[in-house]
């Protein structure tokens, strides 16, 4: 057996960086933090190849001591805590005295440093954790950190590293953390010599929300400014115009500190209890102000995982903060319809626009659906309101459009007068039956709409009338949505619908870099995206089946469902499924003519029976199991 030995230095600190450093997001942080911790306001952050060449912190805090400067790269040296005692009044964001030994293990690191007692300063050169050199230099107060060639001597850590986009996207989100944790320091970020953003320095946590985050987002924030049992909560959240397929928007911080606490994010939901449509999130930036006492920081290396003493009573402060916010303002949803006007009056103007979609041949496997633009009311309705032209109804597409009459899914009163008038004539729905081709491809039986209950769900019986079926209209129109487009992707064949005047879309820049390091996913999905300047992207076609939904809404869908996912092909099939919510809702009115359409629709697919996510579309109850409900059978 092997005998125990104590390990030498350099496996010790190898072993330490494979607990605190894994990976350029952690050395960002860890960097970061100390520049904080020094008192610095202005502070650089620079990257190329997502970390793994370079990462270079620059502040302007009180530096290190000359003769201080070696022991700083040694383990469990720190100047931030003396005794155990120390950790219940914890202010500073490090304490374990290991970020940079264990950083030096695993890369070449320079550090250049000067406090405002030294003339002049230190520059430290480290390999694998060894000093190569030390000397002294001009430099002004503050100190520069530069880490170049990580992992070099630890091949086994090097070759899990993501790729320079991912590393990149988990840099960018926790350099937006840290800018956010202190808005009264100025945040500078490069990546690969472009200035991503720069924060301002100032005393308006609004202000540096701003410089972060799309208009969107800023114009829906409401403030938190909440006090109760030594517990201060102050920050944003959203009202009910925002929301995210995520929570990787709900940021946290714990006495400046950036914390990681599922049960936090669900009490936050709480508050919203069913404003929010199914699994969509609030965002938000909240700081909790407590007795540092009361918070166990120690728990891992990364220093974001924490537990609290009195945990639930913490937690429901939380949640009536949140809670507070959303009663004291109006948060009702608002509704705005964008009506694109395409009446040109210049049809040069006109035909010169269209031309750009025929030149752009960059999209070869995908049909165009063509329609009359001439005729079509384009609108752009941002809730559930659909609306259907005179000439045909576009919902369920080529099942319904041999129909001539129009019908509208939600009329006004003065509409519904106006056909009563006109004497129009319809079907009586008890004798209508479901025309449906007998033959392998149907599943479903010959049915009768009886009628629609609670504009949801459509009650049918079988031509015997021995069954009854109960058919849920968004589940039954997310099934058919879902199979159509999984089909048309697979076969490379998406209908296109091009758009009359292309979306723009205003984006944080960790939105528009997944957006653009995801654009073929996004074009293969039948989504063009384009760059549109500064953290702005152009939306030109979307499959048809989406033509009458909202497209930032949906685009939003699979954005978020690409950050949450390291395999986009094993994970494709979930985001065509997210995007697919985006069907006839309940509560939407159908006509008979739309509901013959949706069961056609639905009879032909593969599975009829379930929507994508494994919820009932169709409950069927036989006339026994009713007339035993009634006790007109006993027992």
């Amino acid at each position: 057996m092997a005998k125990i030995h104590l390990l030498d230095n350099e496996t010790i600190n190898k072993i330490a960086a494979g607990e605190v450093i894994e990976s350029p997001k952690s050395i960002v942080k860890e960097l970061v933090e100390n520049s904080i911790d020094a008192g610095a306001d202005e502070i650089t952050v620079e990257i190329k190849n997502g970390g793994k060449s370079l990462i270079r912190i620059t502040d302007n805090g009180k530096g290190i001591e000359k003769d201080e400067v070696e022991d700083a790269f040694k383990r469990h040296c720190t100047s931030k805590i003396s005794t155990s005692d120390d950790l219940n009044s914890l202010y500073t964001l490090g304490f374990r005295g290991e970020a940079l030994a264990s950083i030096a293990s695993v890369s070449h690191v320079e550090l250049i440093t000067r406090t405002a007692e030294d003339s002049y300063g230190t520059k430290i050169t480290l390999t694998g954790g060894e000093i190569v050199s030390k000397e002294d230099i001009g430099c002004p107060v503050g100190t520069i950190m530069t880490v170049t060639d990580l992992f070099f001597n630890v091949p086994a850590r090097k070759k899990f590293l993501k790729s320079d986009a991912s590393e990149s996207g988990n840099i960018n989100e926790i350099v937006v953390s840290l800018a956010l944790s202190k808005e009264n320091i100025s945040f500078k970020y490069i990546n690969n010599g472009n200035v991503i953003f720069r924060t301002p320095k100032s005393n308006n946590f609004l202000n540096t929300i701003s410089s972060l985050y799309e208009k969107d987002m800023y114009n829906s924030l409401l403030k938190v400014n909440y006090e109760n049992n030594g517990i201060i909560v102050t920050g944003y959240t959203t009202n009910l115009n925002y929301y995210r397929g995520n929570r990787k928007q709900q940021i946290i911080f714990v006495n400046s500190r950036l914390i990681k606490h599922k049960r936090i994010n669900y009490f936050i939901e709480a508050a919203y209890n069913t404003l929010l449509p199914k699994n969509k999130y609030p965002a938000c930036f909240l700081k909790i102000e407590i007795d540092p006492s009361l918070v166990d920081v120690n728990v891992h290396p990364a220093k974001t995982e924490v537990r609290f003493q009195n945990e639930d009573n913490i937690l429901n402060e939380v949640k009536r903060s949140v809670y507070s916010a959303l009663n004291s303002n109006n948060i009702m949803k608002e509704i705005t319809k964008e009506t694109i006007i395409h009446d040109y009056t210049d049809n040069k103007v006109k035909n010169n626009f269209f031309e750009i979609f025929e030149k752009s041949d960059s999209k070869p496997d995908i049909k165009k659906d063509t329609f009359d633009y001439n005729n079509e009311d384009y609108t752009n309705i941002k809730i559930t309101e659909v609306n259907i032209n005179n000439e045909k109804i576009n919902i369920f597409d080529e099942a319904i459009d041999k129909i001539k009459d129009s019908y509208t899914l939600i009329r006004s009163d003065d509409e519904i007068k106006s056909e009563a008038k006109a004497d129009v004539k319809e079907e009586p729905i008890q004798e209508n039956f479901i025309e449906i081709t007998k033959d392998s491809d149907n599943k479903l039986p010959e049915l009768s709409v009886a009628g629609i209950l609670m504009d949801t769900y459509i009650i049918c019986e079988n031509i015997e009338k021995t069954e009854m079926y109960m058919i849920d209209q968004h589940a039954a129109h997310e099934r058919i949505n879902y199979e159509k487009f999984l089909n048309q992707y697979n076969n490379k064949e998406i209908l296109l619908q091009e758009m009359i005047v292309p979306e723009v879309i205003n984006l944080s820049y960790d939105d528009y870099h997944t957006a653009m390091n995801n654009a073929e996913i996004f074009n293969d999905l039948g989504f063009f995206i384009e760059n549109f300047g500064i953290n702005a992207i152009l939306i030109n076609s979307v499959p048809s089946i989406f033509k009458n939904s909202n497209i930032k809404d949906i685009f939003y869908t699979i954005l978020d469902s690409l950050k949450n996912t390291s395999n986009i092909n094993l994970e494709l099939d979930k985001i065509i499924k997210n995007a697919c919510v985006k069907s006839v809702k309940a509560g939407d009115k159908l006509h008979l003519l739309e509901v013959k359409a949706l069961l056609n629709d639905l009879g032909r697919t593969e599975n009829p029976y379930t929507c994508p996510h494994g919820r009932p579309v169709i409950i069927k109850m036989t006339k026994y199991e009713v007339e035993k409900m009634f006790e007109r059978i006993q027992n």
